[in-house]
Parts: structure tokens; C-alpha cells; sequence
């Protein structure tokens, strides 16, 4: 299990009640914490080892104490061993017999197997800002993506989907709607845009440059859109949005997820430049499936994943706006698959 280092910055006056906190949550005796004095002895600095079950727990009771506070900062750090090892003393309580206490009544806190709400907010928002960095992503992708479709070669896609410059924005938009963040929502969608445009634009001046007279299979493949297609980007979506939370690299994730976003946005590029009109209207549709199945499938499974705000009148606020914008992603794609079957019909 991944481990976290929880660093605590506060002034001296609030180490009693820092103590007390991290005591109470600590879920066992190998999961130990100390002190040090900082600055002149003004202020302490707390340190934690603990499991990645156990963060999120913590950093809520941590934040609901300090968040009225102006002189305090919580420092979360990844941890690649400890020696000793940590103690797990579930497994040798198993046998025990269970004692109730008035205090072991109570609701036990919830051991999350995914990173901390704070750590995913983190990841997430280095990938969802506009910047020049990620205007070169995408702008390499696209390139690498052309030139796959253009060869039919599918190790030259999978480059492009490697590098992933569309995963990011994605998972802001449902993290956003999950925790009803109207500022990451804004930033990831302006992201979103920016990089479809801008993907488009130089798969359309490669298409229009370059002979499409004999398409490839890897393009044929991405102009018709089948119900299998809406299956798989459900199933990716899922997915990946699951190894985000565990904290699989964003590389490895954008392989699975990458599939239903960059190569038919490229090919819809690709085809409008050379004046396929039929084509390319079929690659947005398998396109636009993509994003409404990814988006569908994130913020459901950041929900089941119980990633909420940490009030409870945000959880509130975030709980309608994330049914409203399932119910959007929702009727869209009823749309689009009552739309799928009447032209199967024909």
C-alpha cells in the first residue's frame, strides 16, 4: 500500500490540539508522528507516516480545524519506503475478541483506496491549465497522430496516445463537476477547447497538403461510430478515471483513455483539409461519443469513489450540479445511441 508524509506547519499555541487530532486518526501504533520547533521557535512542524487510505481522513480533520486559521500550511509528500516497516495490527486483531466502547459506536471514519481529494485536485489542475506547455503537447500529438493515420500504423498512434494532451482537461471537467468547483471547470473546459481547435487546425492544413486518395484502415476505422465504440469509451473512461485515483501516471492512463479522444479528432482534421466531407462528419460523431461517454464516466465513477468537498454545504451544492450534469451527459448519449440505431435500421 502507498504510504503519504503529512507535513503540518503551525504556530506553537496550536500544538495541543495538533496532537490530539493526529493521535485520535492515527489507525494504529506504527503509524507514528512528531515535532519539531521552526522559526525561532514561533512555530512547530508536524510530521506523519501513514497509509493512503488513511490521508484523506486525516487532512479533512486537519483542514476543518485550520481552515478559519490564517498562519498554518499541510504539506502532503509520497513516501517509496519506511524502515521499520508499519505495523498492520488489523491482521492481528482478526482473532481478537471485539470489545464495544461508546466511542467504537460511532460511524468509523471511511479507508479510501485512492489518493487524498487534495492530491487528485493537485494532478489534476497541472493538466487542465492553458499553457504553452500543453499547447506543444498537443501540437506534437497531433503531428505524431497524422502520421499514424496517415501510415495505418498503430505503434505510431499509440505514441500519440501516450502523450495524452486532451486526458487532462477531461478529468478536470468531472473532477470539477464532482466536487462542484466552478473555477476548474471553467479553466478545464477553456483547456478542452483550445486543444480541440488547435488539434483540428493542424490535421486540417495536413489533410489539405497531403494525398488521401488511398485512406488507410486506421482512418476508415474512425469514421463510423458503432455501439461497441460507445461500450469501449465507457469502459476506458472508467478505467482510467479508477488508475487516476490510485496514481498510475497520467502516460500510462491517456494509452487506455487516449483511444476514443485523439485519433478521430485527428482524422475528422484530416478529412475536412482534403475535403471528405462524409468522413469527417463521421469521425466527430465517434468524436463527440467519446467525450460524452469519458465525461459520463468520470464523474459517476469519481462519485462512486466518494470524492466529495469537504463541507457539507458544498457536498450539497456539489451533489445537484454533478446530477445535472449527469442527466446532460446522460440525454446526449441516449441521443446519440437512439440515433446509432435508427441508422442501423436503415
Amino acid at each position: 500500500m502507498p504510504l503519504r508524509v503529512i507535513e503540518i506547519i503551525t504556530p506553537r499555541a496550536d500544538k495541543e490540539e495538533v496532537t490530539k487530532t493526529l493521535e485520535k486518526h492515527r489507525p494504529d501504533e506504527g503509524y507514528v508522528f512528531w515535532s519539531s520547533p521552526l522559526d525561532g521557535d514561533t512555530s512547530l512542524i508536524f510530521r506523519m507516516i501513514l497509509d493512503i487510505q488513511d490521508s484523506e481522513n486525516v487532512l479533512d480533520r486537519l483542514e476543518s480545524i485550520f481552515s478559519w486559521k490564517e498562519k498554518y500550511r499541510i504539506i502532503v509528500f509520497p513516501v517509496e519506503a519506511t524502515i521499520p516497516r508499519l505495523k498492520n495490527l488489523d491482521e492481528e486483531k482478526k482473532n481478537e475478541p471485539e470489545i464495544v466502547t461508546p466511542e467504537s459506536e460511532a460511524e468509523p471514519e471511511k479507508r479510501r483506496n485512492r489518493l487524498s481529494r487534495e492530491e487528485l485536485y493537485a494532478d489534476v489542475l497541472d493538466t487542465s491549465m492553458l499553457t504553452r506547455s500543453y499547447m506543444l503537447l498537443v501540437t506534437f500529438s497531433s503531428v505524431v497522430a497524422v502520421i499514424g493515420l496517415m501510415r495505418g500504423n498503430v505503434a505510431i498512434i499509440i505514441g500519440a496516445m501516450v502523450l495524452a494532451p486532451l486526458l487532462g482537461p477531461n478529468v478536470g471537467l468531472s473532477l470539477a463537476t464532482t466536487l462542484g468547483d466552478e473555477k476548474l471547470a471553467k479553466a478545464s473546459s477553456k483547456t478542452l477547447i483550445f486543444g480541440i481547435l488547435q488539434a483540428l487546425f493542424i490535421s486540417s492544413i495536413a489533410g489539405f497538403f497531403l494525398d488521401l486518395s488511398d485512406l488507410s484502415s486506421e482512418l476508415i476505422a474512425r469514421t463510423t461510430t458503432d455501439f461497441s465504440d460507445i461500450v469501449l469509451a465507457i469502459v476506458s473512461g472508467a478505467a482510467g478515471i479508477i488508475s487516476f485515483t490510485m496514481g498510475v501516471p497520467t502516460s500510462l492512463v491517456g494509452v487506455m483513455v487516449a483511444l476514443s479522444l485523439l485519433p478521430p479528432l485527428s482524422a475528422c482534421g484530416l478529412f475536412i483539409g482534403a475535403g471528405h466531407t462524409e468522413y469527417a462528419v463521421g469521425a466527430a460523431v465517434l468524436f463527440l461519443a467519446n467525450i460524452i461517454c469519458l465525461n459520463l464516466a468520470g464523474v459517476v465513477t469519481f462519485l462512486l469513489q466518494g470524492v466529495q468537498p469537504l463541507t457539507w454545504w458544498k457536498r450539497e451544492k456539489a451533489r445537484t450540479t454533478a446530477l445535472r450534469i449527469i442527466a446532460v451527459w446522460g440525454f446526449l448519449l441516449t441521443a446519440l445511441i437512439a440515433l446509432l440505431y435508427f441508422e442501423f435500421l436503415k
